[in-house]
């Protein structure tokens, strides 16, 4: 091996061994205190920004993962039957007809079905085992999501064909997949393209093999596979950072693969895309005068409304690091209320003696009950659409890793062939990939947030078709 490889060998260990670091946790981010809110006239303002806006619209949204889970409850429901499980498995074979995977199922299976000639048991061994439809191994973006009489769009194709509605000029879409269905995607686009008359410009990406994370064993040993080499393991999606910053674009509009309306309930969304973008543009416009006129008290000023920078390091700071300050990337992040959903939320954390605005996951603060009690406080969940601009502000692109905290790694421990071993995941693409980044957190309605975590997800009435519309 070699003495780079060797040196992150030895860099992941020692992380391995140190643990999983800890954020200093101050207080949630709440409406008026980290999180801005804007009125219906403010927003129509912002809109009319973006739709002035000429340029390509860039669109990242990482597709790699693995649809498995939306079927969880069916495995479940296999191997250990219980009232829950079971429950939701009759649920969805009840109402397989409702489904737009039932579309494309063999013609054979459909006429089983609606025969009454299919057991429930039977059927999940078609859809889901590797000698049949193999429906677990394929990623979330190519399972069929809605029905568009007489066709079906999977979340991928439902992706294109929303935005598409969208911009004004080109939209550029670039989807992180895993490589070997890179083919299937293709086809897809082509099938749209059929479908629509519409041209998709579409470029794809897979997390790069060389930031895999080595495995070590309980004792801390490097795990090797039955070639005598190293294994490897994908160290999560913060390795994405890189392929969003090969983009090298001005402008980037971010948002997760499951997060999608049907067409017809496409509205909310798109009109949250246009503010969002709008403000963005706005806010890099009204720092770009600030610093072209060295306006420091002017910005501060400015920031008090806002709160881009914490005012106590802005005070503190020179003019010269002032400016390069602003000069980070940014990023404007559309939030929506927590309902009950599971994962992080907005928080200001301490970095570097400045209150920063981060998302926080609860395995940050796992172990450590003050902050973890913190975490139960928050009422408002993850980034579900973003605008980026990772340049600077001549638009100049950032070397983005510079911008990552890489303390705030994850040590993952799982079962592999019965031991434990652990590996490092690299900070989450949101978390600690973007923590160095000036951020606004952004209030956007519940409407814009339809994630598809179960199969079951797709009855909500974001998933149907409005007869209306």
């Amino acid at each position: 091996m070699s003495a780079q490889t060797n040196a992150t060998i030895e860099t992941q260990r020692q992380a391995i061994l140190d643990g999983q670091q800890t954020l200093q946790v101050l207080r949630p981010c709440r409406l008026g205190d980290g999180i801005l809110s804007f009125t219906e006239e403010q927003q129509e303002c912002y809109r009319q920004t973006a739709r002035q806006f000429k340029e390509p619209l860039h669109f990242f949204i990482p597709a790699s993962g693995s649809g498995s889970r939306m079927f969880a409850f069916l495995f479940d429901y296999l191997q250990h039957p219980d009232a829950e499980n079971t429950k939701q498995a009759e649920r969805f074979f009840s109402r397989l007809q409702d489904f737009a995977l039932f579309r494309k199922l063999p013609q054979n299976i459909q006429a089983a079905y609606t025969a009454g000639e299919l057991t429930l048991n039977a059927f999940i061994e078609v859809l889901m085992g590797a000698d049949g439809l193999n429906f677990s191994a394929l990623p979330k973006g190519l399972i069929s999501f809605h029905i568009h009489e007489p066709f079906v769009l999977n979340a991928f194709q439902e992706h294109l064909s929303q935005v598409q509605t969208l911009a004004k000029g080109p939209a550029h879409f670039h989807f992180t997949i895993q490589q070997e269905f890179a083919q299937v995607f293709e086809q897809c686009v082509s099938e749209l393209q059929s479908l629509t008359g519409q041209t998709y410009h579409v470029s794809y990406s897979s997390q790069d093999k060389n930031t895999d994370a080595f495995v070590f064993d309980q004792q801390r040993q490097l795990v090797c596979d039955s070639n005598g080499q190293p294994s490897r393991r994908p160290a999560g999606h913060g390795t994405l950072l890189q392929n969003l910053e090969a983009l090298q674009a001005p402008y980037v509009l971010v948002k997760n693969i499951d997060n999608i309306q049907h067409f017809s309930q496409r509205q909310p969304s798109n009109a949250n895309w246009e503010f969002l973008l709008g403000l963005q543009f706005e806010v890099r416009t009204t720092l770009r005068q600030f610093v072209l006129n060295a306006d420091k008290t002017g910005f501060a000023h400015w920031n008090e409304r806002i709160g881009l920078v914490d005012p106590i390091q802005l005070k503190a700071i020179s003019t010269a690091d002032w400016i390069a300050l602003l000069n980070k990337p940014l990023r404007v992040c559309g939030m929506v209320r927590n309902d009950g959903q599971p994962g992080g939320g907005p928080f200001y954390v301490e970095m570097n003696g400045a209150a920063t605005k981060q998302i926080v996951e609860k395995t940050q603060v796992h172990g450590h009950p003050e902050a973890s009690k913190l975490l139960l406080q928050s009422t408002y969940f993850n980034p579900v659409l973003m605008v980026l601009s990772p340049c600077d502000l001549s638009d100049n692109p950032l070397p983005l890793q510079q911008f990552a905290d890489q303390s705030t790694y994850f040590v993952v421990d799982k079962n592999q062939n019965g031991e434990h071993i652990n590996f490092v995941e690299q900070p989450g693409l949101w978390n600690g990939a973007m923590a160095n980044w000036n951020t606004l957190f952004i209030e956007v309605p519940s409407a814009v947030f339809s994630p598809v975590k179960s199969v079951l997800d797709l009855l909500d009435f974001a998933h149907q078709a409005n007869k209306g519309a």
